[in-house]
């Protein structure tokens, strides 16, 4: 501790410095690197213990999970995918089984394990991870002796077993199977691999890191508190080297721009992670044609339970193309299609879509993102319209019942701006308490405009803090 303060319950530790994402040229294996975040000068009233790493798969803006189960004492962590061995799991008789000797047909045993199967042979250092298909990649045990497998689908955990003699070699005669004849008081048991931590790579994927610094606190129920993951600065991979000042004021004035003349929307993200949903019948039919229901309104058409993240709201430049409606043989619809850029939060791709303030919802094609030294500056990419019949226009926007009524909601502020010290970070003025790295969405509608101090009666609102700043 040092002499004269000690913080406050509000007060939060500095969260590390300069962290990089630095790839050790694997697949699928990302090392990130920090600053012993004990040596900050803000910190030195704390007794830091280490700290947390966040990462999200979807955006800059997350969700963000954490990897660590306790606080990294060093300054570096290496994110990968692992598996772990799952020794001897026991099938329960009444919810473990697909098929119990009863399939149509067919005297089908198959039962289904807790978790996805992987690969045994992937369990080795960097490997590629690959879902279970062969009848090696598990051992299925019956009241302790070890039976043959016909089939193996990795990605649901379904284990198919032998029901048939088999010829055994040595007495020349068939033993009969011993799934053939199973009850409900015979024990069942399976091992195998499963993934613990998938890093995505590929396909354009999106992985952020955040860090905290976490430091002990005797008033807290855990004992810990860490950094606001609101204060932490994101980073990835794609970054060589850190933003300069140079490059912050042009993306900077950038937003000023759309600022002035842009239109303020809603952007979905969507998921290519989670919770699988369960909208078609045969999960191996789902996993062959890697298709989901267009139709659920469980996953949208994503296959994954939610479909999308968000609403993120952004600013984007102003529609400037031609409507046109068309004939096809599905009937007539509107074809709208542009241009547009926005700034470099939330990080968007293909199949992502946005919501504008008239509920029109446009699909958002291949991205085009400027940069300098891996630091992203701009986004550039064109929006097509989706007729009303399309399944994205049944995504809920939540949230936006709590706002007040007519006051102004702010925008999200892309980078911050360091103070004169250069200790800190110093917000515009447009959004005094806004945080430097906002994490999350922004469920925000347009918002009339509110004066204080100015006669309702007589006061004239806009929807926009330009608008607002103009007609004071």
């Amino acid at each position: 501790m040092s002499n004269g303060w000690d913080p406050g319950a509000t007060d939060k530790p500095r969260p590390p410095s300069n962290v990089t994402v630095v790839s050790p040229f694997v697949p699928g294996v990302l090392d990130v690197r920090w600053d012993d975040p004990s040596i900050l000068g803000g910190n030195t009233v704390y007794t830091v213990v280490g700290v947390n790493v966040y990462r999200s798969d979807v955006s800059d803006r997350g969700p963000y999970f954490r990897l660590n189960k306790a606080p990294v004492g060093g300054t570096f962590y290496r994110d990968r995918t692992e598996l772990v061995l799952v020794d001897r799991e026991p099938i329960n008789w009444a919810n473990s089984w697909v098929f119990k000797g009863n399939k149509p047909n067919e005297l089908m045993w198959k039962l289904r394990t807790q978790h996805p199967i992987s690969k045994m042979e992937d369990a080795a250092p960097y490997q590629q991870v690959t879902a279970a298909n062969a009848p090696t990649d598990v051992e299925v045990f019956i009241n302790g002796t070890q039976v043959p497998v016909e089939a193996v689908f990795g990605p649901s955990g379904e284990v198919t077993l032998v029901n048939i003699p088999q010829f055994n070699v040595v007495t020349e005669t068939y033993d009969p199977s011993l799934a053939a004849a199973l009850t409900a008081t015979d024990v069942v048991e399976v091992s195998y691999y499963t993934k613990t931590n998938h890093v995505r790579s590929g396909l354009g994927s999106k992985i952020f890191y955040r860090v905290t610094t976490v430091a002990t606190d005797a008033t807290t129920l855990s004992g810990y508190v860490e950094s606001d993951l609101e204060q932490c600065e994101p980073a990835n991979n794609v970054q060589v080297e850190r933003m300069d000042y140079i490059w912050r004021e042009a993306v900077r004035r950038n937003h000023w721009i759309l600022q002035q003349g842009g239109e303020r929307v809603k952007i979905f993200i969507r998921k290519t992670s989670g919770e699988p949903c369960d909208c078609t019948i045969d999960p191996q039919l789902r996993d062959y044609s890697q298709q989901p229901s267009n139709r659920c309104e469980v996953c949208y058409g994503t296959g994954y339970v939610g479909g999308y993240e968000g609403p993120f709201d952004t600013i984007i430049a102003p529609d400037d193309a031609e409507r046109r409606v068309t004939q096809s043989e599905r009937g007539r619809h509107v074809e709208h299609t542009y241009e547009v850029f926005m700034g470099p939060s939330p990080v968007v791709t293909q199949r992502d879509f946005i919501v504008k303030q008239t509920n029109e919802r446009y699909s958002i094609g291949p991205s085009r993102r400027p940069t300098n030294r891996g630091n992203l500056l701009q986004q550039h990419f064109n929006i097509r319209y989706l007729d009303e019949g399309d399944i994205k226009y049944k995504v809920p926007i939540d949230g936006v019942d709590t706002l007040t009524w007519p006051e102004t909601r702010y925008g999200f502020r892309p980078y911050p701006f360091l103070s004169v010290d250069g200790e800190g970070y110093t917000p515009p003025s447009t959004a005094p308490d806004a945080p430097p790295y906002p994490e999350g969405p922004d469920a925000q509608i347009p918002m009339e405009t509110d004066k204080a101090g100015w006669d309702k009666s007589k006061e004239q609102r806009g929807r926009t803090p330009v608008w607002e700043n103009q007609n004071e």
